[in-house]
């Protein structure tokens, strides 16, 4: 393996607001006039909840308002992105969404899933953020190669951590394990703080998650590093060493970005786009994600949107061809 929503009422508030003479514009004038909510698709303490809550803080300053963010963890996400999906599309709710897996949800779920990316009005990634093999440090395979042959010897006796099917975590170990030619015996949790704390508990045998998740604990010497899914050593774990430098030519990262509910008001879309732009190019926010090992990649409105659209159609191609299923 290589790797519908009821807007009645928001089209009746334009009807009415048509009916007296005031245009959908100027009902944004004053916007926003009381605290927008964030929706976090993970649990509290994982890297992507840690980000929005820094996002929130800058952008709290920018409009004027609190902004509040709330977790709404489960399968994997999907959870969060149909409360986002069905949210009302006024402005005042926005959430977190992490790539692939907001891509892969639509069409490895078809039948249950509750969202689709039409249902969604991206914003702007920010961050873009390498995948680690980690394992504790009393673990006793001091190498990747010492794992591959642990379970040579017994398949599926290694438990790996990731956020869900489809995710950039199950996929990099699943290519993992396909380059390798083994067999893991995936556990799934509602975020990588679950996952860390499971690992340092001795509940599993190995994380995979991603650099900024994993490096504070590397450097300390709680948990080890096995590799990471780069096309290049990171300088915050420099002597983690790449999968491609150990045989395996394995690449994955996470994207976080912000998305809106289908349908808010071109003016308060270009209000938010314009505070995520100013968020992001802060130098005290920017200054904030290097001290978490956070690597910024911007890309901004259509841009982003398109790149979402793009992952989605070659993630679907590899699915169709050769579908990825939890052992």
């Amino acid at each position: 393996m290589q790797l519908s929503i009821s807007r009645c009422g928001g089209v009746a508030l334009a009807a009415l607001a048509l009916s007296v003479g005031v245009s959908p514009s100027a009902l944004a004038e004053d916007y926003p006039n009381k605290p927008i909510q964030m929706i976090v698709s993970y649990g509290a303490g994982g890297s992507t909840d840690t980000m929005a809550r820094i996002f929130a803080k800058y952008a709290e300053e920018a409009l004027g308002q609190r902004v509040v963010v709330v977790n709404k963890p489960g399968a994997g996400g999907e959870l969060g992105w149909v409360h986002l999906a069905n949210a009302d599309p006024d402005g005042y709710t926005l959430g977190l969404i992490n790539s692939p897996s907001v891509e892969t949800h639509p069409f490895t779920r078809a039948d249950t899933v509750g969202y689709s990316l039409d249902d969604l009005q991206p914003l702007a990634n920010v961050v873009t953020d390498p995948g680690v093999l980690a394992v504790a440090a009393d673990s006793p395979w001091q190498s990747l190669e010492e794992l591959v042959a642990a379970v040579r010897a017994e398949p599926r006796s290694v438990t790996v951590s990731h956020e869900g099917v489809g995710g950039d975590d199950h996929l990099a170990a699943l290519n993992f394990a396909a380059a390798a030619g083994i067999d893991l015996n995936f556990v799934s949790f509602n975020g990588n703080a679950e996952a860390t704390a499971a690992l340092l508990g001795g509940h599993i045998d190995a994380f995979e998650g991603n650099m900024s998740e994993a490096a504070a604990h590397i450097n300390e010497g709680e948990v080890r590093g096995l590799a990471v899914w780069s096309n290049q050593r990171m300088e915050a774990i420099a002597d983690v060493p790449t999968g491609a430098e150990q045989g395996y030519e394995v690449v994955s990262s996470a994207s976080r970005g912000l998305a809106l509910p289908a349908g808010v008001p071109d003016d308060v879309y270009a209000r938010l786009l314009e505070v995520t732009r100013e968020v992001i190019e802060n130098p005290e926010f920017e200054a904030e994600l290097a001290r978490l090992n956070m690597p910024l990649d911007p890309l901004y409105g259509d841009e982003y949107a398109a790149s979402l659209k793009a992952s989605q159609d070659s993630l679907k191609a590899v699915w169709d061809q050769d579908p990825w299923i939890e052992p």
